[in-house]
């Protein structure tokens, strides 16, 4: 077993998720191996195999880590799921959807749909977390609470996709304005105003 804390293994991985960045971008995922990978990282096969299973497990450490980055420090306390929280949420994940389909060549249904259910999860179990939380009394049903999650994931992250094609895609207020309250009038915690 390797010890992820040593700072050898933690250059090597480093190193390893730097050239897969750059081979992603010029050479795309489909056509990108693990040979392309250790020659651009200056290691050989057997060190990559040492660290990572494959390429998909590459590609799910690198959208994980580069998600939990972008997770503003509200959300990540946040007690309940107010107007505030969701904001920050469409917004989290409309800059990660840009960041990754706009530097990354996107030639691959497979990534594309591997990012996407990442994304959608990681979203999911940011907001059930949430509404865990907010659920003083305890008696939320842990089944209703995942579903709620997963709706609410589905919807801001399809939304925020959506953007990435629209006209109007660098307004993101717009975005909101039109997300947010459907989001929150979904879970039963709208404003009227």
């Amino acid at each position: 077993m390797v010890n992820q804390e040593d700072p050898r293994v933690l250059r090597t991985r480093r190193l390893i998720r730097d050239a897969f960045r750059e081979m992603l971008q010029h050479k795309g995922f489909d056509a990108m191996t693990i040979k392309d990978i250790a020659e651009k990282a200056t290691i050989n096969r057997a060190t990559f195999y040492t660290h990572y299973e494959d390429k998909y497990a590459l590609l799910e450490e690198i959208i994980e880590q580069a998600f939990h980055r972008m997770i503003p420090e509200q959300v990540e306390n946040a007690g309940e799921f107010t107007d505030e929280i969701c904001t920050e949420l469409i917004l989290m994940t409309h800059r990660y959807i840009v960041d990754f389909y706009q530097k990354c060549r996107m030639d691959s249904k497979s990534i594309a749909t591997l990012v996407d259910e990442k994304i959608k999860r990681m979203l999911q179990e940011i907001i059930e977390v949430i509404l865990v939380k907010a659920d003083h009394s305890r008696t939320a049903d842990l089944n209703q609470v995942k579903i709620l999650a997963a709706m609410t994931g589905s919807a801001i992250y399809s939304a925020a996709y959506q953007w990435l094609w629209a006209k109007e895609k660098e307004r993101t207020e717009l975005l909101v304005d039109m997300v947010r309250p459907y989001v929150m009038k979904g879970l039963g915690l709208s404003q009227e105003r």
